[in-house]
């Protein structure tokens, strides 16, 4: 597995990331993955690729309220393999601050009518904190995260 670091996605890489967006994500967020990629500002993409260069992971860092924000998604298949970890680690080598919107509860459906799992879990064991601040719409419910590295 290797990490490819670039401005913009091929258009062979979004449409894999697209696909498996569908598949993991809420069916609330379905098809949101290019609407994401449309308003992206100052972007880096963080793409995990096998050894036949297909798309396995990916994320995002991008400028948004002057803040750093960030995007990070592992197909179904890949997941609980610590590509994930892999994704943020690389995130967090070119970035000191992070922010993120995470789904907080476990009440959402995937497109096959599986349960969605908040990763909060998973940022939380990253270095993240949960923040006060919150969105709540007919889409998605999130708490805000942010990381912040520990320089001396």
């Amino acid at each position: 597995m290797r990490i490819e670091i670039s401005k913009s996605l091929t258009e062979d890489q979004a449409k894999q990331i697209d696909h498996f967006w569908n598949e993991v994500y809420p069916v609330k967020l379905k098809n949101r993955f290019g609407l994401l990629l449309k308003d992206l500002k100052e972007s880096k993409h963080h793409v995990l690729l096998n050894e036949t260069d297909e798309v396995v992971g990916w994320a995002a860092a991008f400028l948004r309220d002057g803040e750093i924000w960030f995007s990070i998604l592992v197909s179904s298949e890949n997941q609980n393999k610590g590509y994930g970890n892999m994704l943020i680690d690389s995130l967090k080598q070119n970035f000191k601050n992070l922010y993120g919107w995470v789904i907080d509860h476990n009440n959402d459906l995937k497109e096959d009518g599986s349960t969605y799992f908040s990763p909060i879990q998973f940022y939380l064991k990253n270095g993240f904190v949960l923040m006060e601040d919150r969105i709540k719409t007919d889409i998605i419910s999130a708490v805000k995260i942010k990381y912040e590295a520990n320089i001396k």
